[in-house]
């Protein structure tokens, strides 16, 4: 399986670094406050926020050079376009659509005629 744990660590050495390196700090700096040496639980913890920014600079580091490193680029992503067909079809979308819409209005005046009330009633001579 390609997207197994190890096969990421494989991938992305320094995220796995950076966690147990971010980790130890912890660890060290835990290890100052038990003792009671405030000296050393400062640095702990001061180390522990400089090496967790370097694993997420990493991290982000990473995704982008998978991200652009990946990308096809414009020729490749193109497909070959049949502009002969692509005209046919357009042409033939049109006139359906035409002969829909005369279709349409014919119906419309077939039935406006059929009902002879929707047209004002013409002026009678004298």
């Amino acid at each position: 399986m390609p997207g197994t744990l190890l096969d990421r660590f494989k991938q992305e050495p320094l995220v796995p670094l950076g966690a147990a390196a971010t980790i130890a700090a912890f660890l060290y700096a835990a290890h100052g406050m038990y003792r009671g040496n405030f000296k050393q639980t400062q640095f702990g913890m001061r180390s522990r926020v400089v090496l967790q920014g370097l694993t997420v600079c990493a991290l982000v580091g990473y995704g982008l050079y998978s991200t652009t490193g990946s990308k096809p680029t414009r020729k490749e992503d193109m497909r070959d376009i049949d502009w002969e067909r692509l005209a046919r079809e357009s042409k033939a979308a049109e006139e359906a659509d035409k002969l829909r819409k005369e279709q349409a209005l014919a119906a419309q005046v077939a039935k406006a005629r059929q009902a002879k009330t929707v047209f004002a009633p013409e002026p009678k001579d004298k």
